[in-house]
């Protein structure tokens, strides 16, 4: 009898313990102003453009933000980075992705992806599989497949899948337009509202009166969140060398700033971004062409 007790005491301790973690770590994420799975989509390029990028997309990075501008990537290209958010909070807070595209004759562009984001208790990982083709003369479409595994020490692991789709368009010589949707699926690991993976629409205009030179504004709205406005510029010094970006977001009030120094087949990338309340979060990343 007495064994029984304890044994029912043990396992129902471990159940409290295991659910205040979860939330515990549930609120310290969502604390930070964004959802699960959100700084998976990610890159270091984008970053230092505050990720107004919907409507720019023209490199590898569009595998994560606008999979339509994959289109525009004619050379085989990868993008690999490590972010440290807010410092880590203390925690080793952190984000890693790596991203490969290749061009595949007349089918477009295809690419696939890793991503990952969390610490030791908590991790949120992605594979995903993106292709963007033209549709017409300035008009491209594109999709993107992900799976998504949430993963809590002592709690165990879900599995989810999530469909994601993009335009892009050249509306007037160095005016282009963009829009994506993200887990238009509605997915989900998990019950209850903090099991639903964010679903967000974004409509970007991007401006480029010469190469090298892109101007980004982006609106993006979750459900039952504000819209969360995002500008930024990219400006390249010396060609192939140097390139120097910015970029402010709301919700929070963010202001960003990002370089990328190399040749043109490789390049390091770096991009800053503050928070109102926690640290600093860097971002640093290589990029090859070849």
């Amino acid at each position: 009898m007495k064994i029984t007790r304890t044994r029912r005491m043990t396992a129902d301790t471990w159940h409290d313990q295991a659910s205040l973690m979860a939330v515990g770590l549930w609120v310290a994420f969502t604390a930070t102003g964004f959802a699960m799975f959100e700084q998976n989509w990610s890159t270091v390029r984008a970053d230092g453009m505050a990720g107004a990028f919907v409507a720019v997309a023209d490199d590898v990075s569009a595998a994560l933000l606008n999979p339509a501008g994959l289109h525009q990537v004619s050379s085989r290209q990868f993008a690999g980075s490590y972010k440290l958010l807010y410092g880590g909070a203390g925690v080793n807070l952190h984000s890693g992705s790596a991203v490969f595209s290749m061009p595949v004759a007349r089918l477009g562009t295809m690419s696939i992806g890793l991503s990952e984001t969390g610490l030791a208790q908590h991790s949120e990982r992605t594979m995903r599989f993106s292709h963007g083709l033209a549709l017409a003369e300035g008009l491209a479409f594109g999709y993107g497949v992900s799976g998504y595994n949430l993963y809590q020490k002592n709690i165990g692991s879900g599995f989810g899948f999530g469909l994601d789709l993009g335009m892009l368009a050249r509306v007037y010589r160095v005016w282009t337009v963009g829009f994506s949707a993200r887990n238009i699926n509605m997915p989900r690991i998990g019950l209850g509202v903090e099991g639903e993976l964010p679903r967000a629409l974004a409509f970007g205009i991007g401006y480029s009166p010469s190469p090298g030179i892109h101007s980004a504004l982006d609106l993006e709205k979750e459900p039952s969140k504000g819209t969360r406005i995002r500008v930024g510029q990219e400006f390249r010094v010396v060609r192939d060398h140097l390139v120097l970006r910015c970029g402010v977001v709301t919700q929070p009030v963010s202001f960003t700033f990002g370089l990328r120094a190399g040749v043109r087949f490789a390049s390091l990338d770096y991009a800053v971004g503050t928070h109102p309340e926690l640290g600093l979060t860097h971002n640093v990343g290589i990029a090859l062409e070849f």
